[in-house]
């Protein structure tokens, strides 16, 4: 082979190494986000629509995450929908997630949001309503459509309750 050969060669393996070392290290940081964002959590503080959530609403709202699922417990009054579950795509910024609920009144529908890993014990989302476009920051101003959750860890543990 010529060395015109040998360097095109070498250039392809590269390139397709590279792309491989890019998946690889996606697929890392979402396994890295999914384990962050596993654990039953209070929900802190909510807006929804630039209107604040009343607080005993925000009190008793827990949401439980077990990777890419969620429920929350049927007392909940802040939630986009009993059970469901998530995608996230972290090389995003900010970070996006899509939402599919399996029950509720947006059943089969698809949430847009984004969110934050705050810390271990911290993390918030921003969610537009189903068919509506992907929120760009955690705001949520009076017509905006968008619900801004704060939520702070009670476990690591997810038991099926």
């Amino acid at each position: 082979m010529t060395p015109t050969i040998l360097a095109s060669l070498a250039a392809i393996a590269f390139a397709i190494g590279g792309a491989a070392q890019t998946e690889d290290a996606k697929a890392k940081a979402i396994q890295a986000d999914y384990d962050a964002l596993t654990g039953t959590w209070q929900l802190v503080k909510s807006v929804v629509d630039g209107v604040s959530v009343p607080a005993a609403e925000v009190k008793k709202t827990v949401l439980i995450t077990d990777h890419d699922e969620f429920r929350f417990p049927k007392d909940a009054g802040v939630g986009t929908a009993p059970l469901g579950r998530f995608t996230i795509d972290p090389s995003k910024t900010p970070k996006q997630v899509d939402s599919t609920s399996f029950s509720g009144p947006e059943k089969g529908q698809v949430s847009l949001g984004i969110y934050e890993v705050i810390d271990a014990n911290n993390k918030r989302a921003c969610w537009a309503k189903p068919g509506k476009p992907r929120p760009t920051s955690f705001d949520s101003m009076p017509g905006s459509g968008w619900t801004v959750q704060d939520w702070r860890l009670i476990t690591k543990d997810v038991g099926k309750k």
